[in-house]
């Protein structure tokens, strides 16, 4: 192997490293980005299901203010 062939080989080898390096770092990222966004479709079911819920008692007509004769007092009475 002449000189030019292993500077060559060295040099693509080293290409190769950083690659693979990159690689690796991009799949924990993404992997990472993954989580944060199975966390917020968790959180996004919820709030629709909520959402859901107060559209429903909206349009059943469901009382949000209870009449006076039902509210506790206040604690100071």
């Amino acid at each position: 192997m002449s000189d030019g062939m292993s500077d060559e080989v060295t040099m693509l080898s080293a290409r190769l490293e950083e690659m693979e390096m990159r690689m690796t770092y991009q799949e924990a990222t993404l992997e990472a980005l993954n989580e944060v966004v199975i966390k917020l479709q968790d959180r996004l079911d919820v709030a629709v299901g909520e959402i859901q819920r107060m559209k429903q008692q909206m349009a059943t007509g469901a009382e949000f203010v209870r009449p006076m004769s039902e509210e506790t007092p206040p604690p100071h009475y």
